[in-house]
């Protein structure tokens, strides 16, 4: 209700003016009680929300000054642009177009004017889901300097929606050139976008992918993609170049090549240089992943008593619902049958239980959840906010 009081405000403002301009007349006194009764009427039809009829009646009030060319063309331009956005807003967008094309296609109206028209046309036809008309009007605004840069941004926004993202490509580079400090980690999700529709072109998708190591060093999403390309071909150096570097760019994802790291180092006979790894690893960014993937090395290696040890201190300093269940496990195979092992059994298939119906990934911008990783955030709408959540420490 608030948000359309405030769009009623350039009416009620107009109102004011015309009243001023009325002084003159003999029947002055008249017309102001009238518009004033008008004017209260729908006010109060507003704060006991009876929207529909509030906007009616300021609909008939303006309509009825336009009859009596009481008001400029400014004016009345300014107050027809901004019932066609009442309206949108609303979700009434046939009536909002039918009020914005009838601006843009009045002679009467400035150049200028006519362009806020198409602004809010295009504005008309993304809330109606017609992508393919407002990209054709943002389109015949890129030339206009007062309306490149917003126009650049909601033809983003149009490819996106349809995955057209070589186009959305060419349009946040263009952003680029005119407004340098735009937020770049989109543009690098649309060459990885772009990279994985065209798998099958070697080049052109180690290319893309390179491409958004540029524009964004810090694209995890890109090393991913270059590490699982070079580990299916076998080239384990450059696979684990790529994984690796994640650490470098965002810790939070190191979870999710975990077992490639552990196969390249396998496959090249280092193995014990994966221990270190885990250990760098923990020491940038603690992991329940990389305890649990520390923990089954050490066990192989030394035992599973050196596991537990090792688990034992990471639990007490990173207390965490995945670290302790695995805990629990070592606790039952060294704890003689009886009820103190019982009750062990039953405290980790609790803690299991607990683990399985949680979802396994975040996102750390409005708290979305989801069973799988997701690049871009369907609530928030922001590129590389969910994480996974053995990166986030859950404490107990």
């Amino acid at each position: 209700m608030l948000e359309l009081l405030f769009l009623l405000l350039p009416i009620a403002a107009l109102y004011g003016w015309y009243m001023g301009q009325r002084s003159a007349k003999k029947d002055q006194d008249t017309i102001h009680n009238k518009f004033s009764r008008d004017y209260v009427t729908g006010l109060n039809f507003l704060l006991s929300n009876q929207q529909e009829k509030a906007v009616d009646l300021f609909l008939s009030m303006l309509q009825k000054q336009e009859s009596e060319n009481q008001i400029t063309t400014d004016s009345q331009f300014e107050a027809e642009l901004m019932l066609g956005n009442l309206f949108r807003s609303r979700g009434e967008v046939d009536r909002a177009l039918r009020i914005h094309q009838a601006l843009e296609n009045n002679e009467n109206y400035s150049f200028e004017q006519k362009l806020l028209a198409k602004q809010q046309l295009a504005k008309d036809f993304m809330s109606a889901g017609f992508y393919d008309r407002a990209e054709n009007y943002y389109i015949t605004l890129l030339d206009e300097p007062e309306f490149a840069t917003h126009s650049l941004i909601h033809l983003i926004s149009i490819y996106q929606k349809t995955k057209e993202w070589k186009k959305a490509i060419n349009v946040a580079e263009k952003l680029l050139k005119i407004a340098p400090d735009t937020d770049r980690t989109p543009l690098a999700h649309f060459y990885c976008e772009y990279a994985q529709s065209i798998k099958e072109d070697t080049k052109s998708f180690l290319d893309a992918l390179n491409k958004a190591l540029e524009y964004f060093p810090s694209c995890a999403r890109a090393s991913i993609l270059l590490g699982e390309f070079y580990y299916q071909k076998e080239q384990y150096h450059l696979a684990l170049k790529n994984l690796e570097h994640i650490l470098e760019q965002d810790p939070s994802y190191i979870s999710e090549v975990l077992n490639q790291i552990k196969n390249c180092y396998n496959a090249l006979n280092q193995s014990a240089q994966f221990e270190l790894f885990l250990i760098r690893a923990n020491q940038i960014k603690h992991n329940s992943s990389v305890d649990l993937a520390l923990a089954e090395f050490i066990e192989k290696k030394d035992g599973s008593e050196a596991a537990q040890s090792s688990l034992y201190q990471q639990v007490r300093q990173y207390p965490n619902m995945i670290t302790f269940h695995r805990f629990i496990y070592y606790q039952i195979n060294q704890t003689e049958n009886g009820r103190g092992k019982d009750n062990l059994v039953l405290l980790h298939s609790m803690v299991g239980d607990r683990i399985q119906k949680a979802f396994p990934y975040r996102c750390l911008n409005c708290g979305y959840q989801s069973y799988r990783l997701n690049w871009y955030c369907p609530s928030c709408r922001e590129w590389e906010t969910i994480k996974p959540i053995q990166s986030i420490d859950e404490v107990i």
